[in-house]
């Protein structure tokens, strides 16, 4: 499980440097990163590898609003590059050989399997930045 973190660590890490968030936001893009494949890793075999993925899309979601509240920085320097070790890559590129090999049955299981992964990324983040966006313009609201 420590080779999986850290995995998560360095392509949060890495992607941080891709796209060219501050040197000093890096570090912290990798542990966004990191805890949300620990997560994933984590909850895999209690939740399934959708919900799973939605819990540790959810929880690099809060994180990076935390961080960028905290940092004064947009959201977006942490949860982009904290997201991409969720994102179903590898899923998409099976489904896509399983078409070319014309392994069709094959195929649609995994293009289904892909498009719930990638909702459950969606769902995470989408839900957990309206609660965020609710929350901060009600505290504004009371001024």
């Amino acid at each position: 499980m420590a080779v999986q973190i850290s995995m998560g660590f360095v392509a949060a890490l890495t992607f941080g440097f891709i796209f060219r968030v501050p040197a000093d936001q890096r570090l912290r893009c990798g542990l966004v990163g990191a805890l949300g494949w620990g997560v994933f890793t984590a909850m895999k075999g209690s939740w399934g590898e959708v919900g799973a993925v939605f819990l540790a899309a959810t929880v690099v979601a809060v994180l990076s609003e935390l961080l960028a509240r905290w940092h004064h920085q947009p959201v977006i320097v942490f949860l982009t590059p904290g997201i991409i070790p969720l994102v179903p890559g590898s899923t998409a590129y099976l489904t896509m050989l399983a078409f070319v090999q014309q392994d069709y049955a094959e195929g649609v299981v995994l293009l289904v399997t892909t498009v719930f992964l990638a909702g459950a990324v969606a769902a995470g983040i989408i839900i957990t930045s309206s609660i965020f966006r609710n929350l901060f313009r009600a505290k504004h609201v009371g001024r």
